[in-house]
């Protein structure tokens, strides 16, 4: 045998380093598990986490729904689902959006687990490695890293309290294109933003959508909290201005419980494909929508959650627990936010 092939490779910590592909080395520890570790430890106080209080929610509802599903319909539950997820499911997700104000057809629903493998699997659909993603600055983490996994070359556009800043947003794209860079599409979160906590103005709005659409830019708007306002105050959605130029991205983990891990997006059709071979589509995503049992819950609690009164119940939620905030920021020099994690199961 040669001494080539009796040579050790890799390292003492992971002796097949030397395996991995090439975009793995560039990887790092995630930041998001780091933070959960902290914030789920009991004596911790977290507000950076983005976990809602979940004290409240109706286990004894949840318990009795599940049981009922099993005995109903435990064989389908327990089946592998489709590739879009169940269709009374994408009929409450549409329900939940027009609390918003968003016109959402159920065929054009994808339900996905979590809205961050919606990230994911866009990311995967549009981006090539060096290719740009637009973001704010700051931008979720855990989004940061999905795009590090694929080697996109995030550029970051600065905000203020009023959300990202328009002319920012157009020097930075003009920028870019005249260094012949492609950029695949810009990654925002305008209501409640994770972690600067602004609002993108109702002013701004329309003008970032006609800068993305001047040049031509896919806009991904992930908006985890927008039903979470303290007087139940929404915003117009992105998608509602553009529909076929934004992929708009929604989960149910912060308006009931994130175990779920129930997320959802909605396409144009750059995103759907006639060939169904981009979101939901069997190529390049075959788990988008998931099984209708999640590793938690099966998926029709779901449903009778949201027939019991979960669409209802978000804007009365946001206000009946706003004053909880007050109590929390008595003696903290910071300006009131205009949103919370709601409790679910309360009454008016």
């Amino acid at each position: 045998m040669s001494e080539d092939n009796n040579q050790v490779k890799g390292n003492r910590l992971d002796p097949w380093l030397d395996n991995y592909a090439a975009r793995a080395h560039g990887l790092r520890a995630s930041e998001t598990r780091s933070l959960f570790a902290v914030a789920s430890r009991p004596e911790v106080v977290s507000l950076a986490g983005g976990m809602p209080n979940l004290k409240d929610l109706p286990l004894e509802r949840l318990a009795d729904a599940t049981a009922t599903m099993i005995r109903k319909d435990g064989g389908r539950a327990l089946q592998y689902g489709n590739g879009q997820g169940l269709p009374r499911l994408r009929e409450q997700i549409t329900e939940v959006m027009a609390l918003e104000g968003i016109e959402a057809d159920p065929e054009d629903v994808v339900v996905t687990t979590g809205s961050q493998q919606a990230v994911d699997i866009i990311t995967e659909l549009f981006v090539d490695p060096g290719d740009v993603i637009l973001a704010e600055a700051p931008t979720y983490v855990g989004s940061l890293s999905i795009f590090a996994t694929y080697q996109a070359d995030v550029q970051q556009v600065p905000i203020d309290a009023d959300g990202v800043i328009p002319e920012a947003l157009e020097e930075m794209i003009v920028r870019l294109e005249r260094e012949g860079r492609r950029i695949k599409f810009f990654y925002c979160l305008p209501n409640f933003h994770n972690p600067a906590g602004v609002t993108l103005t109702e002013e701004r709005r329309p003008q970032v959508i006609d800068i993305c659409r001047r040049h031509h830019i896919l806009i991904v708007e992930d908006n985890p909290y927008g039903l979470l306002g303290f007087e139940g105050q929404t915003y117009t959605a992105l998608k509602t201005l553009a529909p076929d130029d934004v992929v708009y991205l929604g989960s149910f983990s912060k308006i009931f419980a994130p175990g779920y891990r129930v997320g959802w997006a909605v396409a144009p059709p750059c995103g759907k494909g006639e060939d169904e071979a981009g979101l939901g589509g069997s190529d390049p995503v075959p788990v988008l929508g998931g099984p209708v049992l999640d590793l938690h819950v099966p998926g029709p609690v779901r449903l009778e959650a949201a027939d019991r009164g979960l669409p209802s119940h978000v804007p009365w939620a946001s206000r009946r627990h706003g004053g909880s905030a007050g109590g929390v920021l008595t003696d903290v020099p910071v300006e009131r936010p205009r949103w919370r994690f709601l409790r679910v199961g309360e009454t008016p």
